[in-house]
């Protein structure tokens, strides 16, 4: 038989899966996308930062103008704008920024014809190299309209420094944004893989983790739903817990069956020494028959738990079953009530789950001479809750009164005689059908037992 792969081959190549998918997703996304377009400046946009605060400029002072290659027309142009010496201008290209090269010729007449295809007069032509662009103007106003085409002509970006008064040096540029084209670039391409990916890993990683979540959902029932599937790891462990739900479940009826053969078993020699009591003097026998009697409620409690913990589950409509509960326990009074409301279902043993109310209700009734019961049915969990207006129970004892054979003060024993398993009975009943069981304090006084049981 083929062994299943192991959990770490398959976890460990899905996520080398999921970033080789990543990472070709991402490069193909930013090799197939356009570079984005170099950053631009204008020479009136600089002259007027240099002048003022400027949005889209950073100003800053410092001892010395950036280092970099210089582009002397520009500083030509600013010096002339700003009415300073070339000497106090430095404009240096950015690290990014391509080469700036501009040339200036005169075209003859003719040529001018030749190649603008009408009667021009005389002209100068600017071009800038890799954009193709003409500008014609006449020859008279060559020097002003060649000066305004340069102040208006999108250069590669730059930083122009100005020579201050003290030595140091103004210097603005374009502003950095928080994010340059190719960091938005990339970002665009992780959020597009990132949404490419998404639900194929969510599909992946469900059907990996779905014999993990069938054996989770299982470990509360029985053996037999544990389906024995998934890695090799997942496998040998549901094997395993299988054999010990098995092993704990035969524990768990030899120990019920021993129980019931002890108790059994010590009814007849209590039965003897009952009799044997009558012919004892008062006020020893009274004594002594309340003795045998309360070991007989006890081996009796005895006996209903273990019948009860192999009794087969049924399907229990909730609020009938408490009707008829308290309609038997209190025929003809109205110690017990129970609050209309939704109703609900429930699969435990039928025999069990009577028990367990049972004591609830009795302890009500002996504690505070009655009390409320209601149901709430919500997310898939079903709660009983047997308020009443007694006493309470010191929030010490709490825990300690969920064992068996443990009781409350002594005056309650007196008046009860009980054995000290009521409440233990509910706990473990609670436990062995995935349910919960505790005790809250009533506002008002009192206390309220909570029983939360799996909704059928």
């Amino acid at each position: 038989m083929k062994r299943a792969p192991s959990a770490l081959v398959s976890i460990g190549g899905f996520g080398v899966a999921v970033a080789v998918l990543s990472v070709t997703t991402t490069a193909a996304i930013v090799l197939a996308a356009p570079p984005p377009p170099a950053a631009r400046i204008v020479a009136s946009e600089a002259i007027m930062a240099l002048r003022t605060q400027t949005l889209g400029f950073d100003r800053r002072i410092a001892a010395a103008p950036p280092a970099g290659p210089r582009i002397p027309v520009v500083e030509g142009l600013i010096a002339a704008e700003l009415g300073r010496s070339v000497e106090d201008l430095r404009v240096t290209r950015l690290d990014a920024a391509p080469a700036v090269a501009i040339s200036v010729r005169a075209m003859p007449k003719d040529e001018v014809i030749r190649v603008f295809g009408k009667d021009l007069p005389a002209t100068i032509v600017l071009r800038e190299r890799d954009a193709a662009k003409l500008k014609v103007v006449e020859a008279g106003a060559a020097t002003k309209a060649l000066r305004q085409v340069l102040l208006d002509l999108p250069l590669p970006a730059y930083a122009a420094s100005l020579r201050q008064p003290d030595g140091r040096w103004l210097v603005v540029k374009p502003a950095e944004p928080f994010l340059g084209g190719w960091q938005r670039s990339i970002l665009i391409a992780l959020a597009v893989s990132l949404l490419l990916l998404a639900p194929l890993a969510w599909f992946f990683a469900r059907r990996l983790t779905r014999p993990f979540r069938a054996l989770a959902g299982a470990l509360g029932s029985d053996a037999a739903l544990i389906r024995q599937e998934g890695p090799r790891e997942l496998r040998e462990a549901a094997a395993a817990i299988v054999a010990m739900q098995n092993r704990l479940a035969e524990e768990a009826t030899e120990r019920a069956r021993m129980l019931t053969a002890i108790a059994h078993d010590l009814r007849t020699p209590l039965t003897g020494l009952r009799l044997r009591i009558e012919g004892v003097l008062e006020p020893q026998r009274a004594r002594m028959v309340h003795d045998v009697e309360r070991m007989q409620a006890m081996i009796g409690e005895v006996l209903n738990f273990a019948r009860d913990a192999a009794a087969p589950a049924a399907l229990i409509d909730v609020r009938a079953a408490l009707e008829l509960i308290i309609d038997e326990m209190h025929a003809g009074r109205e110690t017990i009530v129970l609050e209309s409301g939704e109703d609900a279902q429930i699969r435990v043993p039928e025999s069990a789950f009577r028990r367990a109310i049972e004591n609830l209700l009795s302890n009500a009734v002996t504690y505070a001479g009655g009390g409320t019961v209601s149901i709430a049915n919500s997310q898939g969990e079903v709660a009983i809750s047997v308020r009443d207006e007694g006493p309470g129970i010191p929030k010490t004892d709490r825990e300690r009164l969920l064992r068996p054979f443990e009781r409350g003060e002594s005056s309650r024993n007196r008046d009860t005689g009980g054995a000290g398993l009521g409440l233990s009975i509910v706990h473990n009943f609670a436990a062995q059908h995935a349910g919960a069981f505790a005790l809250r304090d009533t506002p008002g006084g009192g206390i309220t037992a909570i029983l939360r049981l799996p909704a059928a």
